[in-house]
């Protein structure tokens, strides 16, 4: 599986700023355009690296639900989203510019509750809703002097350059804990328990070498210094939701095991 070699041009955090922040900034890439290139991203991806999972449709129609249940949270809610789960037993999610969030077999079957699903989901709708990947992608195209291919429409030509020059994608620890930070609010905001993230966390805590080799979601297999350590991110979350006086065991959000356990004994 050529899963490894990627980090996905993933839209993380930002939020610290709020919305005035994004809609102030000056983007070389249209929204037009990042739906368009994230539809090729899509497409190579799918075929060329990480099938989708066959079969299975309650499985694949859970995510969705689940995805789909914090869309209309999210400051993008009208961008339009793809929920996919990827045919692999890597623990992994990521999310592609223009609406794309990736869930891989291997994530739903080490998950133990339907909340840290989405609590995963939701930090990857903190990535596409703050255009972070738009950012890392208009980086990688003025450095390489590609510009020029997006008034020719070679999106094809743009991705795969992109997929295989990971170096110049890697995300800053700043990005991913304001994906957290937002990716909790979308998570709550849906009405389920956002401790699940921290759970879920915890749990690839114990797969860490004693490195801390081992980071979470938005970059595929690569382990990148940039990122922070998980046990920093658990403490940081931690600390938002007691500080919000949100309780492990509220009544106002779910945690949805039930539902989950029966679609998680369904995973090949």
């Amino acid at each position: 599986m050529m899963l490894r070699r990627f980090v996905p041009i993933v839209a993380l955090g930002f939020f610290g700023l709020g919305c005035a922040g994004l809609d102030s900034e000056s983007w070389l890439i249209s929204e037009k355009q990042e739906k368009e290139l994230g539809a090729e991203f899509h497409a190579q991806l799918l075929a060329e690296e990480m099938p989708e999972l066959s079969g299975h449709k309650e499985v694949k129609d859970y995510v969705r639900k689940i995805g789909n249940s914090i869309v209309p949270h999210t400051h993008r809610k009208d961008l339009g989203y793809t929920f996919t789960v990827v045919d692999t037993d890597e623990i992994n999610a990521f999310a592609v510019l223009g609406g794309y969030v990736y869930v891989t077999k291997g994530l739903l079957k080490a998950a133990t509750s339907g909340a840290e699903i989405a609590g995963v989901i939701g930090h990857e709708l903190a990535h596409i809703n703050a255009r972070h990947g738009v950012k890392r992608l208009e980086s990688y195209m003025v450095i390489s002097g590609l510009t020029s291919l997006l008034g020719d429409f070679k999106y094809k030509d743009i991705v795969s350059g992109a997929l295989g020059t990971t170096e110049t994608l890697v995300f800053s620890k700043d990005q991913e804990n304001e994906a957290d930070d937002i990716g909790a609010d979308y998570t709550l905001a849906a009405g389920y328990n956002a401790w699940g993230l921290v759970d879920f966390f915890e749990f690839l805590h114990t797969l860490e070498p004693s490195d801390g080799g081992l980071e979470f979601l938005s970059q595929i297999g690569e382990l990148f210094s940039t990122h922070p350590p998980t046990v920093d991110r658990i403490s940081k979350i931690s600390t938002k939701l007691t500080g919000e006086g949100i309780a492990r065991d509220s009544s106002a959000y779910t945690w949805d095991e039930a539902e989950f356990n029966a679609i998680k004994a369904m995973l090949p």
